[in-house]
C-alpha cells in the first residue's frame, strides 16, 4: 500500500515537473525567435531572470535544451511509477530506480543552482520549481523503499534488471514503449524547432559566415564610454543605440540575457546614436527629444550612474518623459546640481556628438547596430544568433572554413 501511494504521488509530481519543463521550453523557443515571453514571472533584469538562465550555455546539454532533457526524465519517472502497481515484487525495484534517478536530478540541481548563484547571478523561478519537484520525488521514493537510502546504489543493477523485457516481465515493455516514444517525440520536437527558428541544420551559420566574410571590419574608439565586463575579454561588443527607439528597448532587454551568460568573456560598450536632428546630421528626426535624453545619460555617466539611468529609461523606452529626469536623477542618488550643470554646459551633449561622429565614421546609420570584434551587425541580436556569430568569428580567426 505504501509503495502504491508513493508511486501515485510520484506520478503527480512528475506531471508537475513535466509542465514546468514544457513552459521552460516555450521560453527557450521565444528566445530563439527574439521574444522575451513569460512576463513579470520570468523577469527581464535583476536577480530573477528566467531568460538569462535559459539562454546561457548551461541551459543546454549536448546541444539539447535542459528543458527537453527534463521532460524526458519526468516521462521516465511517470512510466516507472505506473508500473509499480503491476506487481508487489516489482515495486521495491522500480522505486529504487525512481529514487536513484531523483538523486541524480538533485545532484545536478545543486550544481546548476551554484551556476545561477556564482556564474549567471540570475535565478529562474521555474527552474527552482523543478528543483523542488525533484526533491519531492527523492523523499517520496526514498520513504517507500523499505531499506536505508545508502543501499540504493548497490541495489540499482538488480532493480534495472527488472526493466529487461522477458516472458515473465512483459509489462516491462510498457515502460520501454512509453520511454522510446517520448524520446523520439522530444528529439523530433527539438529538430523541428531548430528548423523553424534557424533553418535547416547549418544553414544559419553558413549565412552568417558569408555575411562576415564580405563585411569589412571596423575599429571603434571606446575610451571613456559606459561599459560592462572585463576590458581584457576576448569578445568586444559595442552597441550604437537610441533611448527612444522601440527596437533598442527590446535590444536592451536582450542584452541583459546575453551578457548574463558571458560575464567573463564579453566586454560590452554602449555608444549613443539618437535619431534626432538636434544633434545628429540625419534628414529628419525619427525620435525627437532623443538627443536630450542621451545627453542626460552621459551626465549620469560622469557620476557613475549610467547603467542605472539606462535601465530606468529603457523601462518606458519611447514613452519616457524627459520632464521626469530631475526626479529620476534624484531617486538614483545623483547629485542633481552637478547633473543639471552638466546638461546646461553642454558637456553631456558633446559626448553624444562624439559618439555620433564615431558612428558615421564607421558607417552606422540605424539603431540598434552592434559591432562584434570589429564586425558591424545592424539590427537586434538574439542569444542564438550571438552564439552563432561567435562561432563563425572564432572559426575565421583560426583560419577555419
Amino acid at each position: 500500500m505504501r509503495s502504491t501511494r508513493a508511486a501515485t504521488w510520484c506520478m503527480v509530481f512528475s506531471l508537475v515537473g513535466l509542465g514546468l519543463c514544457a513552459y521552460l521550453f516555450i521560453l527557450h523557443l521565444g528566445l530563439m525567435r527574439g521574444d522575451l515571453l513569460g512576463g513579470p514571472a520570468c523577469g527581464s533584469d535583476g536577480a530573477f531572470n528566467c531568460h538569462a538562465v535559459t539562454a546561457s550555455r548551461w541551459g543546454v546539454l549536448f546541444g539539447v535544451p535542459l528543458a527537453l532533457w527534463g521532460m524526458l526524465g519526468y516521462l521516465a519517472v511517470l512510466a516507472l511509477a505506473r508500473l509499480v502497481g503491476h506487481s508487489e515484487e516489482w515495486a521495491p525495484h522500480l522505486l529504487t530506480v525512481i529514487f536513484c534517478l531523483a538523486a541524480a536530478y538533485v545532484i545536478a540541481d545543486l550544481f546548476l543552482f551554484g551556476v545561477m548563484a556564482l556564474e549567471l547571478r540570475a535565478y529562474c523561478l521555474f527552474c527552482l520549481g523543478t528543483y523542488l519537484v525533484n526533491l519531492a520525488l527523492l523523499v517520496l521514493s526514498g520513504c517507500a523503499l523499505g531499506y536505508p537510502w545508502p543501499q540504493a546504489i548497490g541495489r540499482l543493477p538488480a532493480a534495472l534488471g527488472t526493466l529487461v523485457p522477458s516472458g515473465q516481465r512483459r509489462a516491462a515493455w510498457l515502460f520501454w514503449d512509453t520511454f522510446l516514444v517520448a524520446a523520439v517525440a522530444v528529439a523530433g520536437l527539438h529538430l523541428a524547432t531548430i528548423y523553424v527558428s534557424r533553418g535547416s541544420l547549418g544553414s544559419m551559420r553558413k549565412q552568417i559566415a558569408d555575411f562576415a566574410a564580405k563585411q569589412p571590419r571596423v575599429s571603434i574608439q571606446t575610451e571613456g564610454d559606459p561599459s560592462i565586463g572585463p576590458a581584457e575579454a576576448p569578445i568586444h561588443l559595442v552597441e550604437f543605440s537610441d533611448f527612444l527607439c522601440p527596437a533598442c528597448q527590446r535590444a536592451s532587454k536582450m542584452n541583459h540575457v546575453i551578457l548574463a551568460g558571458h560575464r567573463r568573456d564579453v566586454h560590452f560598450v554602449f555608444k549613443q546614436y539618437p535619431l534626432d536632428t538636434n544633434c545628429n546630421t540625419i534628414p529628419r528626426s525619427v525620435h525627437p527629444g532623443a538627443c536630450l535624453i542621451a545627453a542626460a545619460t552621459e551626465c549620469a555617466h560622469r557620476q557613475g550612474k549610467f547603467w542605472e539611468l539606462h535601465d530606468l529609461i529603457f523601462k518606458d523606452g519611447p514613452r519616457y518623459n524627459f520632464s521626469a529626469l530631475p526626479a529620476d536623477a534624484q531617486r538614483l542618488g545623483l547629485n542633481v546640481e552637478q547633473f543639471q550643470a552638466c546638461l546646461d554646459s553642454g558637456e553631456g551633449m558633446e559626448a553624444v556628438k562624439r559618439d555620433i561622429a564615431e558612428a558615421q565614421r564607421v558607417g552606422v546609420n540605424s539603431t540598434p547596430t552592434y559591432v562584434i570584434n570589429g564586425l558591424p551587425v545592424p539590427g537586434g541580436i538574439t542569444p542564438a544568433l550571438f552564439d552563432d556569430l561567435l562561432h563563425v568569428l572564432r572559426q575565421q580567426s583560426s583560419g577555419g572554413s
